[in-house]
């Protein structure tokens, strides 16, 4: 499995459609266990990812494109998922710097430490039915032979059978079990391109 920054570029765009065609599920989700703006915040940095993305043919390594695209997260996504999200590709940012490709323990390891990033910035850990429950599973399987299509699916499938007890969908106890938590779904999305890509 090997990133590039055309790989990445690649995913990100896919994933700025799919987020758009998938707007009303999120944000539908998140008026069952949240405050029902997910679906236009992820819309709303995704479709401007898309457009500093195309505004620039190239990017020197994975590193420029990473902080381009945890900035512009950072700066359009409201609510917690900006700067979750946004996180992700900082530290992805601060690995990755300088490189135009990684595989092996330098993928593995810029994975970590977004998930750790995303953990130190929301204080939650996995089990707590956020998006570390996708991102944790994502990240171990690249060290493993699973297929990581499978390994998404089957985090998704648990996560929405867990009882929140971090963020706003917590505030609805056992009523938050069933109900798909729009962070993981909206993860998913992304890390069902990283790995269409990295299985080239």
């Amino acid at each position: 499995m090997k990133l590039t920054a055309e790989g990445l570029q690649k995913a990100l765009l896919q994933t700025a459609d799919q987020i758009e065609q998938q707007k009303d599920e999120l944000t539908d989700l998140d008026r069952e266990i949240g405050d029902g703006d997910h679906g236009i915040n992820m819309s709303r940095g995704f479709q401007a990812v898309k457009k500093e993305l195309q505004n620039k043919e190239s990017f020197e390594d994975l590193g420029e494109l990473s902080k381009l695209v945890g900035m512009t997260l950072i700066k359009t996504v409201g609510g917690a998922s900006g700067p979750l999200f946004g996180t992700v590709f900082v530290k992805f940012a601060a690995k990755w710097n300088g490189k135009d490709a990684v595989e092996g323990d330098e993928l593995y390891n810029g994975f970590k430490e977004a998930v750790d990033g995303i953990a130190a910035r929301g204080k939650s850990q996995a089990g707590q039915k956020t998006m570390l429950d996708v991102w944790v599973p994502f990240t171990e399987a690249l060290k493993s032979d699973e297929p990581l299509e499978t390994v998404i699916e089957k985090a998704l499938g648990d996560t929405k059978e867990l009882k929140a007890t971090k963020g706003r969908a917590s505030y609805f106890g056992d009523a938050s079990k069933g109900v798909q938590d729009p962070g993981a779904l909206s993860s998913s999305f992304l890390l069902r391109q990283f790995a269409e890509v990295l299985n080239g």
